[in-house]
């Protein structure tokens, strides 16, 4: 929760960037629910929220844990509504429509050369974050 505090303040506090700096594949990983192609974005050890389970994985865990989120919530779209950078890290808001419900997907990158890759991944059903 302390994570999504901090997220929450650097969404006030940054500037947006202009035009969508998140990788075309990475958007089209999310929403066609492949999780092997969004495992190319992980950093090899990676942080994950999935609807308030914590994980601390490695890339391939991650891979799995993808996987079976996607079994049981297969995408039918997914947008980036927010993009930002607080401090050096980089970091995405978006929005992941499911055949059953929406969820909030909230990213960290750090680069690597001219990759971006996700250190931090969390899922959180939508309606949470309703006012």
């Amino acid at each position: 929760m302390k994570l999504i505090n901090i997220l929450t303040l650097a969404l006030f506090i940054s500037i947006s960037s202009l035009g969508q700096n998140i990788p075309e594949g990475l958007v089209n990983a999310m929403k066609t629910g492949n999780a092997k192609n969004l495992s190319e974005f992980f950093h090899q050890s990676l942080e994950m929220t999935i609807l308030e389970k914590d994980y601390n994985s490695s890339k391939n865990q991650a891979t799995r844990i993808m996987e079976d989120f996607f079994r049981d919530h297969k995408p039918s779209d997914f947008t980036i509504s927010f993009e930002g950078t607080k401090e050096k890290s980089k970091y995405a808001i978006g929005i992941l429509k499911t055949k059953d419900q929406e969820f909030r997907i909230n990213m960290f990158f750090l680069n690597k050369g001219e990759e971006k890759l996700i250190y931090y991944l969390s899922i959180e059903k939508e309606s949470e974050y309703a006012l």
